[in-house]
């Protein structure tokens, strides 16, 4: 048993023997064209740099499989062996081909049978210099034509870079044919990038883009770093320089990382959207540069930074492209497609330069297939970019359009606005004095007519400023069309067939072309700025609106629009003040203007020199037997004007800002004249008129009170007289005024009673003592029943509200007897005396109790 143990194992170790020297040697036959070493050869990895120095060497490594020798970065030599049988010589010329450019130093010997000297040596630099070899994109090494029998190759090389040593050996017909096969697909490879630079360099130079630029930039650095690694360089452009990949593979990798992450900042624009971003990209650009440095200084180390710099770029060109489409950029799809096809490729390309895959025609070929597929990506994401771009400008026209057509209709609609009146539609002063200037510059015979219904305002102030525009835009379109139908009316705007403008609210303007005018002007315009009917919520009335019209003429009355409005403004003014409705413009209306401008600045000098003085008028009971008080009045004595009504006074106060100051100066001389009554045991009670701009003035209110207290005048003996159409004015501040002279205990009496349109709503709000009647109802009342009616309801309503009643006015016997007998409280008029001056009235009240 023993014996036939021992049997087994010698025939298995003589079987392993003879498997194993039968792999490690080949047999040539002159008939094939390729054979693979990679599975045949024996290595040792060491710094023998002599033939004769490794074949010392005992222990030599086996490969039991047919991959690639692959050694990752080491700075050693390999040496390597294999044996081949050539049973016949060689007949045409073969070469053994190392398909790994990136070998910087590679020796071949061939030994007979083993014994030395060795029969063949060359070298790659040798074969380059002398152009032994064929046209290979590979290392190739010649070998003997006449070699034959049994010989051993030994082979060695060396690399700074990776070490890979795959051994093949081609006869050179076949060799030439994989060549012409491998310069179709670098060919094709190169067209490619070729297209895409001229492409790009197209698009650079018409939209000066800074990415179009990074992007042919990093395409050239690509095409640099492919032809290092795949051997195209050494076969066409750096032959025989072996050694100066070493240079150009981290050189070009590190121009790659910075014109990718170069064109990556300007392609996603991204300094836009993230710093940290940003920052990320700078510091690996600097580190790109200062590899680029490196290289010059230690080219070998600088490989292996190259790789780490590329993969670290890769990984945060992919995040920052994950990111931008994150933050919605559409274009970095694209972006982070193309990047992640180049990843995988050189992924694959440099795990096998490492050593941690296998090396075969994917791996060696990955980068280029990465690469390529990468720009074409990249100039779609370009292409793209620019259909963008294009839609954004498109879009941004249109929106340029969009707002040159919307400012069109804003200064379209600002030339309406500015042309037209806001309340109304209808034009407004602008287009008026544009029509007026054309017709004046032809010579025309027009007249400019403003027309100025002050009620408008009155209705405002006391019935809300929605109900007067209502009032105001009925009246003014009734007024339009009235004039739509009359010869002679200019027509202003011909689009909606306006007659009138509106110069301010509660006026109107229109123009008369005298030549065609049918009869004289003034009761032309009379006619048609009259009576009007108007709806008034819902309500049907015929409201006849006060109104002082105002008529310039050219060229008689102004060769210039200016002139003209001033004048027919100036003929508005008289109109109102000489209660007129219609004034055509004269030089005695200058002539009054010109007065009133003149009292204007007379009178705060008049206030302080004192020329205003008081007038008391009597107020006697109801029999008229009896002095029971006295209205103050104002008079103006001036040495330059003469005598100034009191009217006129009053209007210029209000209309000059004056009304304070004059209305302080009043009632400071109303308490010192109260304080002489009482002096001349004149217990009466005494009765102020007060403006509109007094009760709108809480300061003014004060005052007053002041200065009754300081007079120590009894409260309830000063009667504050405000008219109805000063109560339409400011409502709630003028019932705040009355309310505060009320709580103080002064009277307030309602002046012009009957002469108003609206107060009747409001007397049960107003703290009012008595109605004084006005004095057109009271001086007809004898013969005309209709104010004889007025005045009986007014005194019932006052009864009925126990309200005293006075009635100025009382001119005859008829009259107080009529009075007397309806129950007037009190009677105040010529019948009895005239305002007279303080003196004056004390001794006439002295007389009237002798």
């Amino acid at each position: 048993m023993l014996k036939y143990h021992l049997r087994s194992a010698g025939l298995a170790i003589l079987l392993l023997f003879t498997l194993t020297a039968s792999g490690k040697e080949l047999t040539i036959q002159g008939s094939a064209g390729h054979y693979t070493l990679n599975k045949h050869i024996e290595y040792v990895l060491g710094d023998e740099r002599t033939l004769g120095q490794v074949l010392q060497r005992k222990q030599w490594q086996t490969k039991h499989d047919n991959s690639v020798l692959n050694l990752g970065f080491t700075d050693q030599s390999v040496w390597l062996r294999t044996s081949l049988t050539i049973p016949t010589p060689l007949t045409r010329q073969w070469y053994l081909l190392i398909p790994y450019p990136l070998l910087e130093e590679v020796d071949l010997y061939i030994l007979r049978d083993g014994q030395r000297p060795e029969i063949y040596h060359t070298s790659r630099q040798e074969t380059e210099r002398r152009r032994e070899q064929a046209h290979s994109y590979q290392v190739a090494l010649p070998l003997p034509r006449d070699l034959d029998g049994r010989v051993e190759l030994f082979l060695r090389a060396r690399s700074a870079t990776s070490l890979q040593v795959p051994v093949e050996l081609w006869r050179e017909d076949h060799l030439l044919i994989q060549f012409s096969l491998e310069s179709l697909y670098w060919g094709a490879y190169f067209g490619v990038m070729c297209a895409l630079v001229i492409y790009n360099l197209f698009l650079f130079l018409s939209l000066r883009d800074p990415a179009y630029g990074y992007y042919l930039l990093y395409i050239g650095s690509i095409s640099l770093l492919v032809l290092s690694t795949s051997g195209v360089g050494s076969a066409w452009i750096w032959g025989g320089q072996p050694m100066l990949p070493r240079y150009a593979l981290p050189f070009s990798t590190a121009l790659a990382s910075l014109f990718a992450l170069m064109f990556a900042r300007s392609f996603l624009k991204w300094q836009n959207i993230s710093y940290r971003w940003d920052r990320s990209m700078k510091i690996a650009a600097a580190l790109a540069g200062v590899l680029i440095a490196y290289t010059l200084i230690d080219p070998i180390h600088g490989v292996l930074f190259a790789g780490l710099l590329g993969s670290l770029v890769i990984v945060l060109l992919i995040a920052v492209g994950l990111a931008g489409l994150k933050a919605g950029i559409a274009i970095a799809r694209y972006f982070v497609l193309a990047w992640t096809t180049f990843a995988l490729g050189a992924a694959l390309y440099l795990l096998s330069i490492f050593d941690l895959l296998p090396v075969n025609l994917v791996t060696n070929h990955a980068m280029q297939v990465g690469s390529v597929a990468e720009v074409l990506l990249l100039s779609f994401a370009l292409a793209h970019r620019i259909k963008d771009e294009r839609t954004r400008k498109l879009a941004a026209l249109r929106r340029q359009q969009l707002a040159e057509r919307q400012v069109g209709d804003l200064q379209m609609q600002s030339l309406e606005q500015a042309m037209h009146d806001s309340t109304t539609r209808l034009p407004n002063a602008s287009l008026l004095n544009q029509q007026l200037q054309v017709m004046m510059s032809q010579k025309k015979h027009v007249a400019l007519t403003l027309v100025h219904y002050p009620q408008i305002k009155d209705i405002a102030s006391s019935m809300g400023h929605r109900l007067a525009e209502e009032m105001f835009c009925q009246l003014m379109n009734k007024l339009d069309h009235t004039l739509a139908g009359l010869d002679g009316v200019v027509c202003l705007e011909s689009r909606q067939g306006a007659y009138i403008a509106i110069p301010e609210f509660g006026s109107a303007a229109f123009l008369i072309d005298l030549d065609q005018l049918q009869g004289p002007l003034e009761p032309f315009i009379e006619h048609v700025v009259g009576n009007h009917e108007i709806t008034v919520q819902a309500v049907r009335l015929p409201v006849f609106m006060n109104l002082h019209c105002g008529v310039a003429i050219a060229p008689e009355h102004g060769d210039s629009t200016d002139t003209l409005f001033q004048h027919a403004s100036a003929a508005q003014d008289r109109s109102e003040s000489s209660n007129v409705s219609v004034q055509v413009y004269s030089d005695e209306i200058s002539n009054f203007a010109r007065r009133r401008l003149e009292l204007v600045t007379a009178l705060p000098p008049a206030i302080e020199a004192g020329e205003l003085e008081l007038y008391l008028q009597p107020q006697m009971n109801s029999t008229g037997e009896e002095l029971v008080g006295a209205e103050i009045l104002l008079r103006w004595h001036s040495p330059r004007f003469g005598p100034v009504p009191t009217g006129e006074v009053i209007e210029i106060a209000e209309h000059a800002g004056l009304m304070d100051l004059l209305s302080r100066n009043i009632v400071a001389q109303a308490w010192s004249a109260i304080q002489t009554l009482q002096e001349r045991q004149l217990n009466i009670t005494c009765s102020i008129n007060l403006s509109v701009q007094n009760l709108t003035n809480s300061h003014f209110v004060s005052f007053a009170l002041a200065g009754i207290r300081e007079h120590a005048i009894p409260m309830n003996r000063v009667i504050f007289e405000v008219t109805e159409t000063a109560m339409m004015h400011n409502m709630e501040a003028v019932i705040g005024s009355l309310l505060q002279l009320a709580n103080s205990g002064c009277r307030v009496a309602l002046d012009d009673f009957g002469t108003g349109y609206s107060s009747l709503a409001y007397l049960s709000r107003l703290p009012i003592h008595e109605l004084k009647i006005d004095r057109c109802f009271i001086s007809q009342m004898s013969s005309n029943q209709n104010d004889l009616g007025i005045v009986q309801n007014i005194l019932k309503l006052a009864h009925s509200l126990n309200l005293e009643t006075v009635a100025e006015g009382v001119e005859d016997n008829n009259t107080r007897d009529l009075l007397t007998g309806l129950g007037c409280h009190r009677l105040q008029g010529y019948l009895f005396a005239r305002p007279m001056p303080l003196e004056q009235f004390c001794d006439w009240a002295a007389a009237q109790k002798g």
